[in-house]
């Protein structure tokens, strides 16, 4: 890799921030002790850091936050951050928080053209099929324990697909607040925690075949859960981790810059965009199916532009296409009052975008032809139900 080149894995949340980051000199990414680190090992996130990313404008302060996390590593500290590829991982990710993170990482001093975003779940992903295969053949379990409920996922691999899909799914959940307790001892609440956590195994493990996993955080004791771990380990491998989602996003942003070879997998996320989009245009004179955006990418991430030269159509026809290649669907976006031009005497800008998972926005931008016939400004727009 570039000697200068500093690749980092950042989680954001409103329970803590944690950054994991990779370099020349490193065999594996390294996740950084942070000053003021809390016992789940996460840095706390200042309220008004966390409030400006998930509900405000992006802001100089949150700003300045990301700037003090990438000063902490230390090839970086008081230098420009121009090498700096970046993927920052957080909860949950929708358009707009997606357009604050990016605003304030560019802010921090970042190439807006090296910062990824992805959410947990896609970071937990990233995370497990970098490890040895012998633990991910199986079904791989994920535990978390969040707003007082004990909760189950699996992380399952279709391997009678080609390429594989990958999916992440909640399959058990349980009530651990105080509420549940109901008063009883710290030594009843125990054993009442262990018969929870053992019955929630039991929901994921019923018929599937799990060769690993992962306890998130510091709920999970093994001075309570002592007949649940003895499930838990019994023929399976078993991990307590504070830095999946860190460590994960870090494998994102070195895949993503071809630092580490990823498996022939597609990770099904619920952000990912499940369909191709594109354009029958004319190349050399052929008709070619030319893409304008590529299944699998995350809907808050997918872009495609591309200018063309109409002949007599008076619309343009977007096309979407099953990532499998088995059905596609053509949607027309008529162009209304159309400048009245020669034949192939005018350029359209055609742009693409989701607004939504599932609402595809194009818009055509009529650019002229030269100074022969100036560009008119008149724009075209549809949103695109994609089903």
């Amino acid at each position: 890799m570039n000697r200068n080149k500093i690749l980092i894995g950042l989680q954001l949340s409103a329970h803590g921030a944690q950054l994991t980051w990779y370099g020349d000199e490193l065999k594996e990414p390294q996740t950084l002790s942070l000053p003021g680190e809390m016992d789940n090992g996460l840095m706390e996130v200042p309220a008004g850091v966390w409030n400006a990313l998930s509900r405000e404008e992006a802001s100089e302060k949150a700003a300045g936050y990301i700037r003090e996390l990438l000063d902490m590593v230390p090839q970086l500290q008081g230098v420009e951050k121009h090498n700096v590829r970046i993927c920052v991982t957080v909860p949950d990710l929708d358009e707009k928080m997606s357009k604050r993170l990016k605003t304030v990482v560019r802010q921090a001093g970042v190439d807006e053209r090296w910062i990824f975003l992805q959410d947990f779940r896609t970071s937990f992903y990233y995370y497990v099929v970098n490890k040895k295969k012998e633990l991910w053949n199986g079904d791989v379990a994920f535990l978390s324990v969040q707003d007082d409920r004990m909760n189950g996922y699996i992380l399952h691999i279709d391997k009678t697909t080609s390429p594989h899909t990958a999916s992440f799914r909640q399959e058990a959940s349980c009530d651990v607040s105080e509420k549940a307790r109901a008063g009883r001892s710290d030594e009843d609440w125990d054993a009442e925690r262990d018969r929870l956590l053992y019955e929630l195994l039991g929901k994921l493990f019923e018929r599937r075949n799990v060769t690993a996993s992962y306890l998130y955080g510091g709920y999970f004791d093994a001075r309570w859960a002592k007949r649940s771990f003895q499930y838990l380990t019994f023929h399976r491998h078993a991990f307590q981790g504070q830095n999946l989602f860190s460590k994960g996003a870090c494998y994102g942003v070195m895949a993503r810059c071809g630092e580490i070879r990823m498996p022939d997998i597609i990770f099904q996320g619920v952000d990912m965009v499940k369909v191709n989009i594109g354009m029958r245009v004319r190349v050399k004179g052929r008709l070619e199916t030319v893409p304008l955006i590529r299944a699998g990418v995350n809907w808050y991430e997918a872009y495609g532009t591309l200018e063309v030269v109409p002949e007599s159509e008076k619309n343009v026809s977007i096309l979407s296409e099953d990532e499998d290649g088995s059905g596609t669907i053509r949607h027309i976006l008529r162009l209304d009052h159309f400048p009245d031009r020669p034949d192939r005497a005018s350029r359209l800008r055609v742009s693409v975008w989701f607004s939504a998972p599932k609402t595809l926005e194009a818009e055509v931008t009529d650019l002229g032809f030269g100074s022969l016939y100036p560009a008119s400004g008149r724009i075209w727009h549809r949103s695109i139900r994609i089903t």
